[in-house]
Parts: structure tokens; C-alpha cells; sequence
């Protein structure tokens, strides 16, 4: 019999798992919680399940928050997402802290358990929405061509709109030095000029 613990803040949303699940023979849902302190509490008295449902949007401690702490303090302890975001910040967030799975809230009841299991088994199941996420960041130029530490450095400064003169003042380098970068930086960034920068900077998260 697996243990199964619930976390949403939604009450319908688990009173709705907690039936779905009642009806699979081999799945046990011993707990429903609303946010991950109250979650958290409990696991630190009564030890870990075997897998935990989890939403991502939360107060008082967030899905990304606990998938963290659980893969932290209780590795083995699968955590399959469900959540009604396929964005590039909850998903890459979610899987670079270590969910086992990804799933969306649409997903068919059927689809849900068979899921579960695969996740329960080691398979890393992820929806096809999350999938594509993951596969646009892949293609983009920053994470095919990654800056150097430097290079970044010089890219924040830039973002401040500073020029190269002030660049390498700042960074105690020689002005050259910093031309260098910075067409580095054009060149894997693949864009034209300071602007184009600075806005790829902020809308990638790179600063």
C-alpha cells in the first residue's frame, strides 16, 4: 500500500483527489493540507510518505519551497506536480528542485493514477505543455551558448545601462576588456546591440 499525502490549497481539489483516489486499491491517502508549514510540521513528526500531490501556487510556503525541502530531508520521497501552471517559471523552478513529476490539473482521472504509479516506480513523467517549456529554454541562446562568470558581470552592469568606460571601472578592468565581453555577450546572446541585451537579461532571469 503507497501512502499518499495531498497538498492544495484548494479544499474542492482535494476533497476531489482524496475520492478519486479512494477507489485504487493500492493508494492511501493519509493527509490533506492546504499550505507547506502546516505540511512540513507534520512530516517532521510523522515521517515522510511515499508520495506527496502537490500544487504549486500557495501560501505560507510554496510547492517550489517544499519540493526543496522534502528532496533536502526526504529524498526518496516522490513528488508528482498538479497544477494548472506550464510556465517556464513554475516549471523549470519545480523540476530544478527536484519533482519527480509534472502534471496538469486537466488531466484525465484515469491518466492521473496510471501517473502515480509510473512516478511511484522512478519513471520521471512530465506533461506535454512542460515538456515544451522545458524544450524552448533548451533551444534559447543563452543555454546553448552559457556566459561566462564574467560575462555576466558585465552583462548586470550593462542592464544599468552603464558604458564600457564605466563598465570597467566598476569591475576594475580594463576598457578593452570589457569591449571583449561585450561583443561575447552580442554573439552568445545573438543580438545586435546593448538593448537587445538587457531586455533578453531580464526577460531570461540572467541577472
Amino acid at each position: 500500500m503507497y501512502k499518499v499525502i495531498l497538498i492544495d490549497d484548494h479544499y474542492i481539489v482535494r476533497q476531489g483527489l482524496e475520492f478519486l483516489l479512494s477507489t485504487v486499491e493500492d493508494l492511501e491517502i493519509i493527509k490533506g493540507f492546504s499550505n507547506g508549514e502546516s505540511f512540513v510540521s507534520y512530516v517532521e513528526q510523522q515521517g515522510a510518505p511515499d508520495l506527496i500531490l502537490l500544487d504549486l501556487v500557495m501560501p505560507n510556503m510554496n510547492g517550489i519551497e517544499i519540493t526543496e525541502w522534502m528532496k533536502a530531508n526526504y529524498p526518496d520521497c516522490k513528488i508528482l506536480v498538479l497544477t494548472s501552471y506550464a510556465d517556464d517559471e513554475h516549471v523549470i523552478s519545480a523540476l530544478t528542485k527536484g519533482a519527480d513529476g509534472y502534471e496538469m490539473k486537466d488531466v484525465e482521472p484515469e491518466n492521473l493514477i496510471n501517473t502515480i504509479y509510473k512516478v511511484l516506480k522512478g519513471e520521471k513523467i512530465i506533461h506535454p505543455l512542460a515538456q515544451q517549456v522545458i524544450d524552448e529554454r533548451d533551444a534559447k541562446p543563452h543555454f546553448t551558448n552559457k556566459l561566462s562568470k564574467r560575462e555576466t558581470e558585465v552583462l548586470a552592469e550593462m542592464v544599468k545601462g552603464k558604458t564600457n568606460k564605466e563598465i570597467a571601472q566598476a569591475l576594475f578592468v580594463s576598457e578593452k576588456t570589457v569591449k571583449t565581453h561585450v561583443s561575447h555577450i552580442f554573439t552568445k546572446l545573438q543580438v545586435t546591440d546593448r538593448t537587445q541585451a538587457a531586455i533578453y537579461a531580464i526577460e531570461n532571469k540572467l541577472i
